[in-house]
């Protein structure tokens, strides 16, 4: 590593180096499509649960749910499969942790929020909740992609 910082070729090719990796972290249409997906599946949940299954045994919204969680799951693994680069928290530094711990935020708020709205007969407000929801849960995913981009182009990451 020495040599790296003694020579400013080596230095730039390395810093180019790390700016393509970053260029190869933009995530291809089904990711983002995928999880826009996944997101409203589990923001259903409530109304699921209130009104489809009043009544009915538990089980088909578990298994949506799990299949909406699956899917969350395989997602990055096929990032990682189209780009090369693992996607998954690596310390507790990198700079897409507050994006990740926002989107958990947002995922608990927004569904205890629509199963209050739903139990007061505001159905209306309870859809516009689970549709921001899903659309603030794409702008963290967004911008924890970012933070990663700028953790590589930073030098970080790179293990």
């Amino acid at each position: 590593m020495r040599d790296v910082v003694r020579d400013p070729a080596a230095l730039e090719r390395l810093r180019v180096q790390r700016s393509r990796l970053a260029d190869r972290l933009r995530p291809p249409w089904w990711y983002l499509t995928g999880s826009a997906i996944s997101w409203a599946v589990l923001f259903a949940g409530p109304f699921i649960l209130h009104y489809l299954l009043h009544g009915v045994p538990g089980w088909p919204s578990l298994i949506l749910t799990v299949a909406a969680l699956c899917l969350l799951r395989l997602l990055p693994w096929g990032l990682t499969r189209a780009t090369g680069i693992a996607v998954r928290l690596r310390n507790l530094r990198y700079r897409g942790r507050p994006a990740l711990i926002a989107m958990i935020v947002v995922w608990f708020a927004a569904d205890e929020t629509e199963n209050f709205l739903i139990r007061h007969g505001l159905l209306a407000v309870a859809i516009v909740v689970a549709a921001l929801a899903v659309a603030a849960q794409m702008a963290l995913l967004q911008a924890r992609l970012r933070g990663i981009r700028q953790e590589l182009r930073a030098g970080g990451g790179a293990e």
